[in-house]
């Protein structure tokens, strides 16, 4: 492509010479603007052209702008009145899942992260309901008999978790640890978590 190829070009249809591309000013904008040549219809027609280009341009301009706020406007209201819906069963059933997959495995190391994840998913839903305390067994004390139906084998399914988190070296049977999910369980079906 030669260099003056465009620059010719547009001085042909406009009828302006030394036209270059870069840095305009305001002035040099002005004094860009196509000359009408000619005389009679051919002249107006291109008067006619120039403007309504002008006019589609801003009318385009100013549509964009308006369309973009009300997009944006639209959706902070479908925002509104649809909340985002949680996934399928929601996080404890998709957390509670994990557990059931680890516990169903063939190795220790993954009965004992069932058993601890089951511990955490526990912790996480007596603190969303208001227990207080600092830790899972903080809230454990917390908690008075008649609260929680399933106190006493929660306690027990909590102790066998505190068991494998305080020494590497415990030997887990599957019977302990499958026990132990089974207590995290009926909790959480109290708990209406699952």
């Amino acid at each position: 492509m030669e260099p003056g190829l465009i620059s010719n070009t547009l001085a042909n249809i406009y009828g302006v010479s030394n036209f270059r591309l870069g840095d305009f000013s305001l002035a040099q904008l002005i004094g860009y603007i196509p000359e009408i040549q000619g005389s009679g219809a051919f002249g107006v027609l291109k008067l006619i052209l120039v403007v309504a280009t002008l006019i589609l341009g801003a009318s385009f301009i100013i549509i964009v702008i308006k369309l973009s706020s009300l997009v944006g406007s639209k959706i902070s209201i479908v925002k509104e009145i649809l909340p985002p819906q949680s996934a399928e069963g929601g996080a404890s059933n998709a957390r509670w899942g994990e557990v059931l997959r680890h516990i169903n495995s063939n190795r220790e190391a993954e009965w004992k992260f069932a058993v601890i994840e089951a511990d955490n998913l526990i912790d996480d839903t007596l603190k969303m309901a208001g227990f207080p305390g600092e830790s899972l067994g903080e809230r454990l004390m917390a908690i008075e008999q008649g609260q929680l139906a399933t106190l006493d084998g929660l306690w027990n399914a909590h102790k066998t978790r505190n068991k494998i988190a305080h020494d590497a070296n415990y030997f887990m049977r599957y019977a302990e640890a499958k026990k132990a999910v089974e207590q995290f369980e009926k909790t959480l079906q109290e708990l209406g978590a699952i």
